[in-house]
């Protein structure tokens, strides 16, 4: 009986001894997984992509902002450039060597698009419909990957211009709409020199320069053809000023740039907001 005890506790010991070893001896060491283009986020400071069906569109970073420089020079819409970034950062499921076959085989030779983050181009080719995937090569080797992203490459111009009608950090120093035109006085105080006597608190005239600065879109346009309308005038630190022509539509209206030759398109109950005062 003792000696049975005894045979027990020793293989008692020797289990657990055998359940240390594997716990604590360390797993295989994963191997970071190629991503499509091997350059980290932070360090992109141009974008490129070439359409086979419309025109090439090139943005670049100063600092932390964007700009679309070709083929118009306007500040870029900050969501579409996130999503353009994310897919240099993809990791390709399937790779393979590329040849020149493969080329013409997956439709690289006469790709639907080209996408350059700094000086690193990918070719996107054909789609495959059996998991859903698109042939993408970078370099010499052909990656298989899901084909989540290409509408992003080949979207229409307006969708890559920021839909906010001013730029970040402006102070507005005078407003002038077809309903109303304010001015600050020397000592500070504002009026309205449509309405002489109505009278103007400052925290009123700043809610309503706030709807201005904050201003988004519902849609930016390039094609607006010199539309003429009633003007739109605002004073930026009492030396810039921006210029719009007014169109109203049924349940819309037009602020038109045309200077940067733009459409911003705003609800009726929007623009309502930005020229009434609270």
């Amino acid at each position: 009986m003792k000696k049975r005890l005894l045979i027990n506790l020793a293989l008692l010991v020797l289990l657990l001894t055998l359940v240390g070893l594997i716990w604590l001896k360390p797993g295989p060491e994963s191997t970071p997984q190629q991503r499509l283009v091997n350059i980290d986020i932070k360090d992109i400071n141009s974008i490129r992509i070439e359409r086979l069906q419309a025109d090439t569109v090139e943005l670049t970073r100063h600092q932390q902002y964007w700009t679309l420089t070709a083929p118009i020079k306007v500040n870029a819409l900050a969501g579409k450039v996130e999503r353009l970034l994310k897919i240099s950062q993809i990791i390709p499921p399937v790779s393979y060597p590329l040849d020149k076959a493969s080329m013409q085989r997956f439709g690289l030779q006469t790709p639907v698009a080209r996408i350059s983050f700094n000086d690193m181009e990918l070719l996107i080719g054909k789609a495959e419909n059996v998991n859903l995937r698109r042939y993408v090569s970078a370099g010499n080797q052909l990656f298989l990957v899901d084909d989540t992203f290409l509408h992003h490459l080949t979207a229409p111009l307006s969708a890559y211009i920021d839909n906010r009608l001013l730029p970040d950090n402006v102070r507005i120093t005078a407003l002038t709409t077809p309903s109303i035109q304010l001015q600050q006085a020397n000592d500070h105080s504002w009026h309205n020199s449509l309405k002489p006597k109505q009278e103007l608190s400052a925290d009123a005239v700043q809610m309503l320069f706030d709807e201005w600065r904050f201003a988004r879109a519902i849609s930016v346009k390039t094609d607006i053809n010199n539309q003429q309308g009633e003007t739109i005038s605002l004073q930026f630190n009492k030396q810039e000023s921006m210029h719009f022509s007014l169109i109203k539509k049924a349940d819309t209206v037009l602020l038109i740039n045309n200077d940067k030759q733009l459409a911003y398109s705003f609800s009726t109950e929007k623009y309502q907001q930005m020229t009434h005062l609270k």
